[in-house]
């Protein structure tokens, strides 16, 4: 069965995902601040940004539970460095991507490596946006047929 054309076009040219105002923490942040984030934003990861702002980790939701896990939840102030000392062997990275890659290229890199969002960066791998499942469901199915779903310039 024949792809639609629109999973030929990339992020650019769709204007799916999140590019203004994206939260992010250091890897020094405290986690009391993280989840206030969480809170505060309505969102569910975080990228982690270094000095030179490249790309170095993610801290999403899932993560805290391993707060519970290791009964360090009474203990907030630790870093999200420290908190991610805790993750499981199993991880594999931050999930990344470009806004030049096609729709069918991360609908298959987020299925693949089974995570819920990519964090598109540059050249440098500096944070440029988020693309989300949801921005991807959004997009596919919500959207009416042809209509760009770029996001306003005024946030």
């Amino acid at each position: 069965m024949p792809k639609p054309a629109f999973m030929k076009k990339n992020l650019d040219e769709l204007g799916i995902g999140t590019y203004h105002n994206i939260a992010f923490i250091h890897p020094d942040t405290p986690i009391i601040k993280a989840l206030n984030i969480f809170v505060d934003r309505r969102i569910s990861a975080l990228p982690v940004v270094d000095e030179s702002g490249k790309v170095v980790d993610i801290y999403s939701k899932f993560d805290v539970i391993n707060l519970a896990a290791e009964k360090t939840y009474n203990n907030l102030d630790i870093t999200v460095t420290q908190a991610l000392q805790h993750r499981s062997q199993y991880f594999e990275g931050v999930v990344k991507c470009s806004k030049l890659e096609t729709l069918e290229t991360i609908v298959d890199r987020i299925v693949k490596a089974e995570v819920h969002r990519l964090v598109v960066v540059d050249e440098a791998d500096s944070i440029v946006g988020i693309i989300s499942l949801s921005d991807i469901l959004q997009a596919l199915v919500l959207t009416p047929a042809g209509a760009k779903q770029k996001e306003s310039e005024t946030e």
